[in-house]
């Protein structure tokens, strides 16, 4: 038998333990023997997404920023967009209001037009506010960027198809650290989130309550220095917008106010 990639590896590795990151370190650090030869190329023949490994060139530099930063992830699409210089990452509620959805997608499309459609949008597809933002990019062939918590080849949530084959063209980017068609599970949506806050430099938050997996999003990136920018929304006393903006956060009242932190921090 040939001597194994640290590719290969680390393919074996993560179709094994369903991506799990906890599970791949363990079998990593234990020095677990893999497959024989003929396994590993059964499951490059299985895997119809490119892969990239944490030693990869092509390993983007913005997820080594992350905590856990994978190991190997799949992708579809158009990886350069990771390195674009206008990149935002869009998270909200799974339950807009029509005033959050109606001004999201309306800001999202003002931002685009301004920079001529050349801001990268970066979400979870998710339904609420992700899916919001993403599409409005999408309308403007903008580019967008998803990170998904199913597996590469398991679009989540279905309804949200034509979102994960946009991104799979070169216009997008589809991002996953899980192979193949490995169903959702909660767990793996919060741990997604850290890679959603290590994508960009400005984090966007449409709305959310104080308690949730936005929240959760907004942590991390104010861990690692990010630039925390958020829509004002009615006082229910349970809005993270206005918790944020209370704490110091940037508020967005108009598409101006978006341009102007892509602008700074593109530098």
């Amino acid at each position: 038998m040939s001597e194994l990639s640290t590719r290969d590896v680390l393919l074996y590795l993560s179709n094994k333990y369903e991506g799990e990151w906890q599970k791949i370190f363990t079998a990593l650090k234990k020095k677990e023997s893999v497959g024989e030869e003929e396994e590993i190329k059964k499951l490059i023949s299985l895997t119809k997404a490119n892969y990239v490994d944490i030693t990869s060139e092509m390993y983007p530099e913005c997820f080594k920023e992350s905590y856990n930063p994978p190991f190997l992830f799949y992708y579809y699409g158009n990886l350069d967009l990771l390195r674009s210089r206008y990149r935002m990452t869009c998270i909200g509620t799974r339950k807009p209001t029509v005033y959050q959805t109606d001004t999201c997608d309306r800001l999202i499309r003002e931002v685009e037009e301004h920079f001529n459609n050349e801001v990268v949008i970066i979400s979870g597809m998710a339904f609420g506010l992700d899916q919001v933002c993403m599409e409005a990019a999408m309308r403007l062939q903008a580019p967008v960027v998803s990170i998904i918590g199913s597996g590469i080849d398991n679009p989540y949530p279905s309804e949200n198809h034509g979102l994960y084959e946009y991104c799979k063209t070169g216009k997008g980017l589809l991002i996953s650290e899980y192979p193949l068609e490995i169903e959702a599970q909660p767990k793996n949506f919060i741990f997604r989130n850290r890679l959603l806050a290590a994508s960009s430099s400005i984090i966007f938050v449409g709305g959310g309550k104080n308690l949730s997996g936005t929240s959760a999003t907004v942590r991390m990136a104010l861990e690692r220095g990010k630039e925390i920018a958020a829509l004002p929304c009615n006082i229910t006393g349970n809005d993270l917008s206005n918790t944020l903006i209370k704490d110091g956060a940037t508020s967005i009242l108009s598409s101006e106010d978006l341009i102007k932190e892509l602008m700074e921090s593109s530098f």
